[in-house]
């Protein structure tokens, strides 16, 4: 971050100043257990507890907080600078940081899937000529915001966020921190239902995009979905963009083929057209290829370039990871999300694959009351995409497993794991050549992750 004298975010803040001379901070925290030399801290954790010990120890490091100090603090009480309102405090730093880089320009993405790879994309695009700030990896929860504000400075001509949501409103909130003038909304599926309670709430929330780009800005939207379709765009005030496959749009996709883990499609755009390679595999690729060619696009980039440095994409690992198994088998990692729309997808990408499919499927969060309903749209996809062996490692997905039994699936093609055992027993009788085994589970299930290094460590050992 770039270094702020304290008697300037005093004043910003109207707090009395703390010292005459300069006093300079180079680190912004929001928890008082991050207490650090040059530090200034806005207690908006006000759970966690301090210790004064510690604090004692460091030299310029201060707290800004709307509570009144303990009697046993007295003695740093130079320490502690007081608002009357620590959230407005802190909007008012954010706000303050982020218009000292009004150069900058910055894209945001949301989306139920494909967030991830289409910043990726545009990112790794942007890196090749231009000094490029972002979201890191899948990291996207608020609590990074601040760290990617910071990343911020005079060096940085583009940057590139994943602005996610658990509920309503965390859009509109990401956008304080970016202010973005390019929105992107990758598709909208089923997820989040927990916090958004509703289909139409979850549609309502994902379109706060529009209210990120404050009504102007260029926004970008997939063409072919139909949820999408359902925002009202009419108070927009900015230029609004296409992308897809289905409909011919601002930009849009023909003639994709699928070669040696390369997709192959033209790019057609005004009037012309670009031959596209990249790295990957399924149609949701070509949809994040699309959405990314057209924020480069946007933000100034020739076209011909852009589709030049993206045929050297690096995936993400976990996102449909193609590795070598155990008995000259296939295994596709796909654990980094869970959710039915990631689903569908990884299924879609798999279908034309002529080898026996086994899917290994775990919980699916944040389903809220809709969790039995999905289970059942989940069994039928399972024998839709002609899924030869299910195997199931929860509740959740002993669910799906019994509901694709009653939609015709066989019995013994149906193996239920109560443990992590039963799963490497059943595992290691499937992995053959000619078997693909698809992991769609939970990122934060650390059992399967071991399962999935053992079964690859095996296969290369072979």
């Amino acid at each position: 971050m770039k270094s702020l004298d304290l008697n300037m975010l005093c004043k910003l803040l109207d707090i009395k100043t703390v010292s005459e001379k300069p006093i300079m901070i180079d680190h912004i925290k929001t928890s008082v257990l991050d207490i650090d030399h040059n530090t200034v801290i806005f207690n908006l954790h006000k759970t966690h507890t301090l210790n004064i010990r510690r604090l004692e120890n460091f030299e310029n490091c201060y707290i800004i907080t709307d509570q009144p100090i303990l009697k046993s603090y007295r003695h740093l009480k130079h320490r502690f600078l007081f608002v009357f309102d620590i959230e407005k405090a802190y909007d008012k730093f954010i706000d303050y940081y982020r218009s000292l880089y009004n150069n900058i320009k910055t894209v945001a993405i949301t989306g139920t899937c494909g967030k991830t790879t289409t910043k990726e994309m545009i990112k790794q695009v942007l890196e090749k000529k231009y000094q490029t700030t972002g979201t890191i990896l899948s990291k996207n929860s608020l609590r990074f915001n601040l760290d990617y504000l910071l990343d911020i400075d005079e060096s940085k001509q583009f940057g590139v966020y994943e602005t996610a949501l658990t509920d309503p409103g965390q859009i509109i909130y990401s956008a304080k921190f970016f202010k973005p003038s390019v929105g992107v909304i990758t598709n909208i599926g089923i997820d989040h239902l927990s916090g958004c309670k509703t289909m139409d709430n979850y549609i309502l929330a994902k379109g706060e995009m529009l209210a990120a780009l404050e009504n102007k800005g260029t926004l970008i939207i997939n063409s072919d979905d139909a949820n999408i379709k359902k925002i009202d765009f009419s108070s927009f005030r900015g230029k609004i963009l296409g992308f897809g496959i289905k409909h011919k749009t601002d930009y849009y996709a023909s003639d994709i083929k699928y070669q040696d883990d390369m997709i192959h499609f033209n790019l057609n755009h005004k009037n012309k057209q670009y031959e596209v390679k990249v790295p990957g595999i399924g149609e949701h690729n070509v949809y994040n290829a699309l959405a990314a060619l057209a924020v480069l696009d946007v933000l100034g980039m020739d076209l011909s370039l852009a589709v030049k440095y993206l045929a050297s994409y690096k995936h993400i690992r976990a996102h449909l990871e193609k590795l070598e198994g155990l008995n000259g088998s296939t295994i596709i990692d796909d654990t980094w999300s869970s959710n039915p729309t990631s689903l569908h997808a990884a299924f879609s990408a798999l279908k034309d694959t002529k080898v026996t499919k086994v899917a290994v499927l775990g919980n699916i969060s944040y389903l809220g009351d809709f969790v039995l309903e999905q289970c059942k749209n989940i069994a039928k996809m399972v024998v839709d995409y002609k899924i030869d062996y299910l195997v199931t490692i929860d509740a959740f997905s002993n669910r799906i497993g019994e509901e694709a039994i009653k939609l015709g699936m066989e019995r013994n093609k149906v193996l239920h794991c109560k443990n992590e055992e039963e799963l490497k027993q059943v595992l290691t009788e499937l992995l053959r050549p000619n078997v693909l085994v698809l992991f769609k589970t939970s990122m934060f299930d650390r059992k399967i992750k071991t399962i999935i290094k053992q079964f690859i460590k095996e296969g290369k050992d072979q």
